[in-house]
């Protein structure tokens, strides 16, 4: 085979080419991120959880990073593999008659057709979120997040996300959120509120969405705002005792 022939000629392997794929691990860690936080938070000392949770966020941050740069690589190879093929089918056919052209042209380089202007937009995940809360949540674990918006879906007092169950008027213990319009509740109100009523509007004033048990999922930065909240009461009334 001519060496000088394109790749996608001379190489069967040319449209097999492609990037390995790292988003499983990538997600796996994110994941093994998270147990990592809530074990952080549960049980490590007040005076070192600042350091840990700062750790956490670099190395959620390294991941974020990682994952751009292999999606921008995957888009990257598959355009150079497109304007490539496309490129090289321009030329005369490979032929006993067009031998000596391909022998003496150089072949055209897969390199050579990679762009480095590749927007990239990362997907969101569960986890994601919970990540980049983390820095805003550990200073303040009812503040209003950048993607926040105004309005009773989150639950906003004065600015601030409230921590309490609207049915039960409690602090939530095991927060759950509406997979429909957003509205959050402790899962031991959800259950009195729908034990006559399998199917019922939202418990939240002024929402008519009609929901049932099977329509809530474990709100995990809820739970989180609430493990931080009780974390940093904790801390300050240990401050009181020692003063």
């Amino acid at each position: 085979m001519i060496s000088s022939a394109p790749l996608h000629l001379r190489c069967k392997e040319f449209h097999s080419l492609k990037v390995v794929e790292i988003d499983g691990f990538l997600q796996n860690s994110k994941k093994q991120l998270i147990r990592s936080l809530e074990q952080v938070v549960r049980d490590s000392d007040p005076n070192e959880l600042d350091s840990l949770i700062k750790d956490i966020c670099q190395n959620y941050e390294e991941l974020r990073t990682n994952e751009e740069s292999s999606i921008k690589l995957q888009r990257q190879v598959s355009e150079a593999k497109q304007q490539y093929k496309q490129s090289s089918e321009s030329l005369a056919p490979l032929t006993i008659e067009t031998w000596d052209q391909y022998s003496q042209e150089p072949a055209p380089s897969l390199k050579d057709f990679i762009s480095q202007d590749v927007e990239v937009q990362l997907p969101l995940t569960q986890e994601d979120r919970i990540l980049r809360a983390l820095p805003h949540i550990w200073q303040d674990p009812q503040c209003l997040l950048p993607d926040d918006t105004d309005g009773d879906d989150l639950q906003i007092r004065g600015g601030r996300i409230e921590l309490i169950c609207p049915i039960t008027c409690k602090p939530f213990e095991n927060p759950m959120i509406s997979k429909k319009c957003g509205h959050v509740f402790d899962n031991s109100g959800l259950n009195n509120y729908f034990e006559s009523y399998p199917s019922r509007d939202c418990p939240q004033g002024a929402c008519l969405q009609k929901l049932t048990l099977r329509d809530f999922k474990v709100d995990e930065l809820m739970k989180l705002r609430c493990l931080l909240h009780l974390k940093k009461v904790r801390q300050e009334e240990t401050n009181l005792d020692v003063l």
